[in-house]
C-alpha cells in the first residue's frame, strides 16, 4: 500500500502530463550540457513513476525506462534537499548487486539532484552517470543544480501552457453554446432579444475571466523565463568556455527565452486593455505624441528620421491606452521606413524615414463606408499617421489588426505581431475605429477615427 506522501507525489508528477511524451529539444539540450560540464558519458532526466522510472531525456543511453526497483533516482528523490552521490556503486551494499551495476551499462558512479517542484514534491532527478569511480567538484555540482532548476522551470511552463490551452478550449465551447442558444430563438424576436442579452452577459463574464487568466498566466510564465535567462547568463559567463558545442545550444536557448518573454509581455499588455469608464478624462493628444517621440528619440536619431506632427485635439479617454496606441503606430512607422522610399514625397525626404501625423474633423456622414457602420457619434477626429516605408498589399489591411499576424519574417523585422491588435482594441475602447491603406513601396497610412 502506498503511503499518503507517495500518493501525493505521484499525483504531482502526473499533473504535468509529461510521462511517455515525445522527446523535446529543450530537455535534450540540458542533458547534453550536464554531460559535458560533468564530463560524464551518460546524463538523464528521470521521472519516478509508481513502478518505473521514465526518462524524458537521455544522453548516452538508448533505453527510455527501467523498473523502479533498480532505480538510483528512486533513492535520490528521498533526499530532496541536496545532491545524491555514489562515488563507487560496487562498494555500496545498496547497489553492488544492481543489474545495471553488474551488467550493462555498468554504472559505477552516480550523481543526481532531485527535481523538486513549487509544491515541494520530488518528481524525479537530473543525473549524470559514469562507468568508473569518481567525484564532482564544487563548480560541477553548482552547474548541475542550475540545470536542475531549469528542468523544474520547464515543467512549470509546461503545466501553465496546458492550463492556458484548457481555458481556451472551455472558452470556445462556451462561445459555441452561446451561438447555438441565439440561433434557436430567432423565430421569436422577443425571445431572441432575451437570449442575446443573456448570451452577452455570459460572454462578458467569459471575457473577463479570460482576461484575468491571461494576465495571471502571463505573469506566472515570466517568472520561470526570467530564471531560465538568469541561469543561462550564469552558464555563459561562468562555463561558456567549457561548453564547446553546448555553447551554441545555450545561445539558442537564451534567444528563444528572450523572444518568448517579449511575446508574453505583449500578450499581457493586450489582456490588460479594458473598458475605460472609470478613467475617462480630457487628454491632450499633442502631449501624448510628444511623450512617445521622447521615448523614441534614440531610434529617430539613429535613423535620421523626420517626424512632423500637426497640433492635435483633446479627446476624452485614457492617457495610458492612447500612449500605447501612438507608441505602436510611430514605432512601426520607424521600423518599416528604415530602408524605404516614397514616390509621394520630395526626393530629399525619401532618403530617410519621413513620418507625418495629421488631423482633420469629419461629420459622421463623410466617414469612409467601412467605418461609418461601426460608429455612432455625429462628429469625429480623423488622425492619420503617414510613413514612407515599405508598405504592404491593401488586401492585407484587415489581417494586420489580428493577434499574431505578421506580414514579414522575424529575421527581417523584430516584433510579436500583437502591436496593431493592441491599437485596434484601444481605439475600439474609445468608441472609434482604425483603418490602414497602403501599397508596396509606397508607404502606409493608418487612420484613427475618434469621437469629437
Amino acid at each position: 500500500m502506498l503511503l499518503p506522501e507517495e500518493i501525493n507525489r505521484l499525483q504531482a508528477l502526473r499533473s504535468y502530463e509529461i510521462l511517455d511524451s515525445l522527446p523535446e529539444a529543450d530537455y535534450d539540450h540540458i542533458t547534453s550540457l550536464a554531460a559535458q560540464i560533468c564530463q560524464a558519458p551518460i546524463s538523464l532526466i528521470s521521472l519516478v513513476d509508481e513502478k518505473r522510472q521514465w526518462f524524458k531525456s537521455t544522453y548516452g543511453l538508448a533505453v527510455r525506462e527501467t523498473p523502479r526497483q533498480f532505480s538510483f533516482c528512486a533513492h535520490a528523490i528521498l533526499q530532496p534537499n541536496g545532491p545524491f552521490l555514489i562515488p563507487d556503486t560496487r562498494q555500496d551494499e545498496r547497489f553492488a548487486t544492481n543489474p545495471f551495476v553488474t551488467g550493462e551499462p555498468h554504472i559505477v558512479f552516480y550523481a543526481g539532484i532531485p527535481l523538486v517542484d513549487a509544491e515541494g514534491f520530488a518528481v524525479g532527478s537530473l543525473c549524470v552517470l559514469d562507468n568508473k569511480p569518481r567525484q564532482l567538484d564544487e563548480d560541477q555540482l553548482r552547474a548541475l543544480q542550475t540545470l536542475t532548476d531549469q528542468v523544474v522551470n520547464l515543467l512549470a511552463l509546461r503545466k501553465a501552457n496546458s492550463a492556458l490551452r484548457l481555458s481556451e478550449q472551455r472558452y470556445r465551447t462556451l462561445t459555441a453554446e452561446l451561438e447555438e442558444q441565439v440561433q434557436t430563438r430567432t423565430q421569436d424576436l422577443k425571445m431572441a432579444n432575451e437570449a442575446l442579452h443573456t448570451a452577452n452577459e455570459l460572454l462578458t463574464r467569459a471575457n473577463d475571466n479570460l482576461q484575468q487568466f491571461a494576465s495571471v498566466a502571463s505573469h506566472d510564465l515570466q517568472e520561470p523565463l526570467r530564471k531560465i535567462q538568469s541561469f543561462g547568463n550564469l552558464l555563459q559567463v561562468q562555463y561558456g568556455n567549457q561548453l564547446g558545442e553546448g555553447r551554441t545550444y545555450l545561445d539558442r536557448m537564451q534567444s528563444a527565452a528572450t523572444r518568448m518573454s517579449a511575446l508574453i509581455r505583449d500578450l499581457l499588455s493586450y489582456s490588460r486593455i479594458s473598458a475605460i469608464h472609470e478613467r475617462r478624462q480630457l487628454i491632450p493628444l499633442t502631449a501624448v505624441v510628444q511623450t512617445v517621440l521622447t521615448d523614441l528619440e534614440l531610434v529617430i536619431a539613429e535613423t535620421e528620421a523626420i517626424v512632423q506632427v500637426e497640433p492635435l485635439p483633446e479627446v476624452v479617454g485614457d492617457a495610458v491606452q492612447l500612449g500605447q496606441l501612438f507608441q505602436n503606430l510611430l514605432s512601426n512607422a520607424l521600423k518599416f521606413s528604415r530602408t524605404s522610399s516614397s514616390k509621394r514625397l520630395p526626393s530629399a525626404q525619401s532618403k530617410v524615414p519621413f513620418i507625418q501625423v495629421r488631423v482633420q474633423t469629419m461629420l459622421a456622414k463623410d466617414l469612409p463606408p467601412s467605418v461609418r457602420t461601426a460608429l455612432s457619434a455625429p462628429l469625429y477626429y480623423r488622425i492619420d499617421v503617414i510613413d514612407n516605408g515599405i508598405g504592404f498589399e491593401q488586401k492585407q489591411a484587415d489581417r494586420i489588426f489580428q493577434v499574431f499576424q505578421r506580414l514579414h519574417g522575424k529575421g527581417e523585422f523584430a516584433g510579436t505581431g500583437i502591436g496593431l491588435a493592441i491599437c485596434e482594441k484601444v481605439v475600439t475602447n474609445h468608441g472609434g475605429a482604425i483603418r490602414a491603406t497602403s501599397q508596396p513601396g509606397q508607404g502606409a497610412t493608418f487612420s484613427i477615427f475618434l469621437p469629437n
